[in-house]
């Protein structure tokens, strides 16, 4: 088993990436909250009321969805370059822990330093412009639709992964281009087997989405029921899982 995982040598693989990148990756936590700052100022001082939690959830994870993979795009930026990539490869550890590290890093941490990030903008926006009369209520993660933001952010993350590990250069471009044509080719085909299914013509439909089409003047919309939703937070999250396991056998690739 220690041929494949060692805590112990993960440990001091975890602390030489931190000590080789933590300038970077505070550079990029700083500038993550100069983003937040800024770009929440000029939302608070465009609404005229306090900002609500839902609002405050909408944001927390289209940011989220964004900034997630714009990092986790650069973790593994040594592979795309022979200099570097090969001292990576060769190091007296496994490719379960080198692989590991990027993942813990892009990942568990970036989830860490996001989430206190953005309370800490918040924390510093709501207090600088007061709403007198009102009663200012602030962002909680534990509810529903925080469930449906992680399972968004781990499927990118994993679509990310697996790019930045793919893909040598422009990671993110690349992974981006791809994930999106293979959206399109996923829409089209699920819109022929449905149409074929129901045997009318219907709108472009995506796995877990409405089903809308016309009959006449009068236009339907058919949805999923609570229990059928239900398989979305299944599937999603084993396809996340699939796909962070052939970015890792891609990573073994690499070193063979």
């Amino acid at each position: 088993m220690n041929n494949y995982f060692s805590l112990k040598r993960f440990g001091l693989l975890f602390m030489k990436h931190t000590v080789e990148h933590y300038r970077a990756y505070l550079m990029s936590a700083a500038v993550l909250a100069g983003v937040f700052l800024l770009g929440g100022s000029f939302v608070f001082y465009m609404i005229p009321g306090p900002v609500d939690p839902g609002f405050q959830m909408a944001m927390f994870g289209v940011l989220m969805i964004i900034a997630g993979p714009l990092f986790t795009s650069t973790v593994f930026t040594d592979l795309g370059d022979k200099r570097r990539a090969v001292p990576m490869l060769t190091l007296p550890a496994s490719q379960l822990e080198k692989f590991m590290v990027g993942w813990v890093y892009s990942y568990v941490i970036f989830l860490f330093v996001y989430t206190g990030v953005f309370y800490l903008v918040l924390f510093i926006l709501i207090n600088l412009k007061p709403w007198p009369g009102h009663q200012i209520e602030i962002l909680t993660l534990f509810q529903d639709k925080f469930v449906l933001v992680m399972i968004l952010f781990s499927l990118l993350h994993a679509v990310t992964i697996y790019g930045a590990i793919r893909f040598e250069k422009l990671h993110f471009i690349k992974t981006g281009f791809s994930f999106f044509i293979f959206y399109a080719l996923l829409i089209l085909v699920n819109t022929v087997f449905v149409r074929f299914i129901v045997g009318r013509p219907i709108k472009p439909v995506t796995p877990f989405s409405f089903l809308n089409f016309q009959d006449g003047i009068n236009f339907y919309s058919i949805g999923l029921n609570a229990q059928q939703s239900a398989w979305a937070f299944i599937v999603v999250p084993i396809i996340s899982l699939l796909i962070w396991i052939a970015a890792y056998f891609r990573f073994k690739e690499k070193q063979a």
